[in-house]
């Protein structure tokens, strides 16, 4: 990426161009006892997602409209964002019939932020696989406020409080104090399969 950067900066092209890092999956690498991808915890379904803007700041520059470090957001990306994003780095509003929200007012102050951010990312496994990760098909969602909520086709599967238990360890999916939140989570994922167009079948409550 360094080498990325300097090309740009050095062919003067860094002023008008929006850098992207970001990754398809994850993976596992034993965590749980799981390799590979396709798992539904923290390890495989998280990418990295870094956006540097046109105009910098390479190192020991800082463009005049951004004197400030970088900045994380809690604002959760679903895969179908990062085009509308794109677009908006681009000054180009998104059309209509494009899926996904356009993130672009977190990267740039003067982008108009939509009327609602994504409140949470729907996760989905939808064909089985083998090769050492977890050989069923799943649902999840995993909300801005860090919870996770994962189901197998009728059954639950795990559900955390990432902002008490960021290692996964914990799952509460299977205790009667949590069933609450378990039926808001489930609420949650059945919007998402719904709007989606998906057939998966939801365990009962």
């Amino acid at each position: 990426m360094g080498r990325v950067l300097a090309a740009l900066q050095e062919q003067g092209l860094d002023e008008n161009t929006h850098v992207m890092f970001f990754s398809d999956h994850g993976d596992m690498h034993g965590s749980h006892g799981y390799v590979r991808k396709s798992s539904p915890w923290k390890e495989a379904v998280c990418i990295p997602f870094i956006v540097q803007p046109a105009g910098g700041p390479p190192p020991g520059r800082k463009p005049a409209w951004r004197q400030r470090t970088a900045a994380e957001t809690d604002v959760p990306l679903n895969h179908v964002d990062i085009a509308p994003t794109t677009l908006g780095l681009c000054g180009i509003d998104a059309p209509d019939w494009m899926e996904g929200a356009d993130l672009s007012h977190l990267i740039l102050p003067w982008r108009v932020a939509p009327a609602e951010e994504p409140d949470s990312a729907f996760l989905q496994h939808s064909y089985r696989k083998r090769f050492d990760c977890l050989n069923r098909v799943w649902r999840g969602v995993r909300t801005r406020d860090g919870w996770k909520y994962v189901c197998l086709e009728g059954q639950p599967l795990m559900m955390f409080n990432l902002n008490e238990d960021p290692y996964e360890l914990a799952n509460l999916a299977f205790l009667d104090s949590f069933n609450d939140k378990r039926a808001e989570l489930q609420a949650r994922l059945a919007r998402w399969i719904g709007e989606t167009g998906d057939d998966f079948p939801l365990p009962e409550l």
